[in-house]
């Protein structure tokens, strides 16, 4: 029974931890709308997936603007990997996975309902020439679970708009588009501490 209480305090603990540093558990989110359009997002966009994965029941992407209610547009949607340490004969030791989202949500019209906000994400990977297939499967998996988390992140902000044909369609959406962006350190403190045994098909490719 101690035993028990013990592992459910840890849990509360991380759950909390996470939390904190802006990282939540998926909670099912309400929206005043179910028919999303995305545009600007590359062929075959892994962000565009992840949101398509993200929206609750009810709510579904919709191949053309003019059937959306809403649309979200990508002004900048990239993942890239930089080189954070290497050793003196060139070996890479250490990467940073960077993954950014700027867009903004419009009324099929062209009317913006969200003006251009930012959703960010910072992971440290350790890397080793040797191992570099496991490597490389790991650091897709991370991409996904960074984007997962995103997806989230702008569900919650859509969340926040009213009806999109109502006169309070941006009450909320704003603030809660400056929330959904945690600092570097914040997000890479949170990536680090679930670490890759929390992150959604880690042993499998994407």
């Amino acid at each position: 029974m101690t035993s028990i209480r013990r592992r459910a305090a840890l849990a509360a603990a991380l759950a909390a931890a996470l939390a904190g540093c802006g990282f939540h558990l998926r909670v099912p989110q309400t929206l005043n709308f179910d028919r999303i359009a995305l545009s600007g997002f590359a062929d075959r966009s892994t962000m565009a997936e992840e949101i398509k994965r993200a929206l609750p029941e009810g709510s579904h992407i919709v191949p053309s603007v003019l059937d959306a209610q809403v649309v979200i547009e990508a002004l900048i949607d990239k993942r890239e990997t930089l080189v954070e340490a290497q050793t003196a004969f060139g070996q890479v030791r250490e990467l940073e996975l960077h993954v950014r989202l700027r867009y903004r949500v419009l009324r099929p019209d062209g009317t913006e309902l969200l003006p251009p906000s930012e959703l960010e994400r910072y992971r440290d990977l350790t890397y080793n020439e040797t191992d570099a297939l496991a490597k490389d499967t790991e650091l897709t998996a991370l991409y996904r679970y960074l984007q997962s988390d995103m997806a989230l992140q702008l569900v919650r902000v859509l969340s926040a708009l009213g009806k999109p044909d109502g006169p309070a369609a941006r009450i909320g959406a704003t603030l809660a588009a400056s929330a959904a962006l945690p600092t570097p350190a914040a997000a890479s403190t949170a990536a680090s501490a679930a670490g890759p045994e929390l992150v959604p098909g880690a042993a499998a490719t994407h």
